[in-house]
């Protein structure tokens, strides 16, 4: 009896700290994102009010990586804007304080498995992944519904319509 409790004592430790390691890395991937780590590019529309833009996500584990590229993609979407192929589409927060002005909101809505996840309507493909010094650049194709995120954005109060003038 000691023995088994002994053996599930040590499973439950060890569990307590695996998931504590992947908070701090997932953390850590956040961050990254929020300081722009990441590079963006327009690939080509995928229908009215779709894109597809390829995603290049740091991050010193593979998997953390390619899972970064959807929240890096709308992130870019949102504030960095996106060029490629021809096309060019501005951050749709143009403003410098977008993020600090609207804390909570975005606080939300980049939460693991928060909003940012409606927008993200395909992971496109398999992510590449490449070792770059001592950490993996992955890349990946996410098809975003920029209609339905501008729209968003809009009734949240974060940005103004299209309608509402100059």
């Amino acid at each position: 009896m000691k023995r088994l409790f002994l053996v599930l004592c040590l499973l439950a430790c060890t569990c307590m700290i695996a998931y504590a390691g992947n908070k701090k890395k997932q953390k850590k991937a956040d961050e990254d994102t929020q300081n722009f780590r990441y590079e963006l590019e327009y690939i080509k529309s995928a229908g009215t009010g779709l894109a597809n833009v390829k995603v290049w996500s740091y991050s010193k584990k593979p998997h953390i990586a390619a899972e970064q590229t959807k929240k890096n993609a709308i992130h870019g979407v949102i504030f960095k804007g996106y060029a490629g192929s021809g096309a060019t589409q501005p951050a749709l927060v143009r403003d410098a304080a977008g993020m600090s002005a609207h804390p909570e909101f975005f606080e939300a809505f980049f939460a693991e498995g928060g909003d940012y996840m409606r927008y993200v309507v395909n992971a496109v493909g398999t992510p590449e992944v490449m070792k770059v010094g001592k950490e993996y650049k992955v890349s990946q194709i996410i098809q975003v519904n920029t209609a339905q995120l501008r729209k968003h954005l809009e009734q949240a109060g974060i940005i103004r319509g299209l309608a509402s003038g100059f």
